[in-house]
């Protein structure tokens, strides 16, 4: 078996080959067979670095443990620091092995698709093709990749609509509707709607809600089982909102049983690295959107963020360690609020009826000043007031503003899940080339 600097390292390859021919072959039996396991090609180094190499690797690990250096920082230091003691012999071994590892990847791969060409398969080779039922991989059978990724809450609403004004310690005389929600949901359904296919990551419970929920994702939203990342919880209540609205369509009050949601899973790597866009609610707990959101930091994917209420604004909106990987947020006036470190109740009233903005665009800046470095965009809904856009962008983190009024007599009937359907409504625009301003 071969060693990294050298093509031989003292211990026993438990199976050889000689060709890319063997390999395909072997690779085709298992698939054939069944089996859940994969293969690993060890390629033994044309170009080797010698002894000096493994003696430098001893010493620097040894040095690295010295200086307290651990995790992800162990790696470039060693290459850095054994380059410098060879010489840069190691440095030259290792792009030699690189390149020899793509050449017999790709006689691999060739050699693969010619085998099931000969056997009358289709040319074409992909992953999901060989993945049987019931195997052990980290790949699902047709799994699918999306530009767009959902993560947030699964929530079945429950929406009882006063006819007149609210008595309280009374019943009082109305409808009452059920249907699916949860922001997250509502904002992956949108996506679905307008033919995004987007993977949704969520929770619910192992119950008839849950399963009304999940089947109508497939059947009315086209978020197939492929792309629905989904904990089921065994003994949990699927997430349930109660809203309370008065007869002029605004929220008086609500009770949401929530508990499920925690267990929302963190997208994979590869989904995250694959997408252009990573929209997340407040409903997973904070260290599972640090996680995503530094994952898509690190790819370059872009995190588009949802508030979902006040109190969650407060805790998620604040933490510096996500809002930093964040380049769009959509808050309303008192999520905003919640967001900096000014809570005043008389704020919202503010911001609502000053004619130039003045304070809103204050207020913005404290928030986009902890927002994604390069760029960030604040979406400001303001009920009948429309939209607030302000952008940070360029060097100097120059602001830019623009108000969007809302359409004049426009009845309202509901106003639960309007800012989701904006938020669908913005990335799927966004998906098809257009402006912010545009998408808006």
């Amino acid at each position: 078996f071969p060693a990294f600097f050298s093509p031989t390292s003292g211990i026993s390859a438990p199976s050889r080959v000689d060709n890319a021919d063997e390999v395909a072959r072997a690779f085709l039996a298992s698939v054939e067979l069944g089996l859940p396991n994969g293969m690993l090609i060890a390629v033994p180094n044309i170009d080797p670095a010698g002894d000096a190499v493994e003696i430098a690797i001893r010493d620097t690990i040894e040095e690295a443990d010295k200086l307290g250096i651990k995790g992800r920082d162990v790696t470039p230091f060693i290459l850095k620091k054994v380059s410098s003691l060879t010489g840069g012999d190691s440095l030259r071994s290792n792009t030699a092995l690189v390149k020899r590892n793509a050449e017999i990847g790709t006689d691999i791969a060739l050699s693969i698709a010619h085998l099931k060409n000969s056997r009358g398969e289709d040319k074409s080779f992909y992953m999901n093709d060989i993945f049987r039922e019931g195997s052990h991989t980290s790949k699902d059978k047709g799994e699918e990749m999306s530009r767009v990724v959902v993560m947030g809450g699964s929530v079945v609403d429950i929406v009882a609509k006063s006819n007149n004004k609210i008595i309280s310690c009374t019943s009082n005389p109305g409808t009452c509707s059920e249907s699916e929600g949860g922001v997250g949901r509502n904002i992956a359904e949108v996506l679905g709607q307008l033919g995004a296919k987007p993977i949704f990551c969520t929770a619910v419970g192992n119950d008839s809600r849950g399963k009304t929920l999940r089947q109508r994702m497939e059947d009315d939203y086209d978020i197939t089982k492929e792309r629905q990342k989904i904990n089921v919880i065994s003994g949990a209540n699927t997430a349930t909102y109660l809203a309370i609205l008065g007869p002029d369509g605004d929220l008086l009050n609500a009770i949401a049983d929530m508990d499920v949601l925690n267990e929302i899973p963190v997208p994979n790597e590869a989904t995250i690295a694959s997408a252009d866009y990573l929209v997340v609610d407040a409903n997973p707990t904070v260290g599972k959107l640090v996680e995503a959101a530094q994952t898509a930091y690190r790819f370059d994917t872009t995190v588009i963020f949802d508030p979902t209420s006040v109190p969650k604004a407060a805790v998620v909106g604040r933490n510096s360690d996500f809002l930093s990987c964040v380049s769009y947020a959509f808050p309303n006036v008192d999520e905003l609020l919640h967001m900096t470190k000014s809570t005043s109740a008389n704020l919202r009233s503010k911001f609502l009826y000053e004619n130039d903005f003045a304070l809103l665009k204050e207020y913005t800046k404290e928030v986009l000043g902890g927002m994604h470095s390069k760029s960030a965009h604040l979406v400001v809904t303001l009920g009948a007031k429309g939209v607030f856009l302000a952008s940070k962008a360029g060097d100097n983190h120059e602001f830019e503003f623009k108000h969007f009024p809302a359409k004049q007599l426009v009845q309202v009937s509901n106003c639960t899940g309007a800012g989701d359907t904006l938020v669908g409504v913005f990335v799927n625009s966004l998906l098809n080339g257009n402006t912010i301003v545009e998408s808006i």
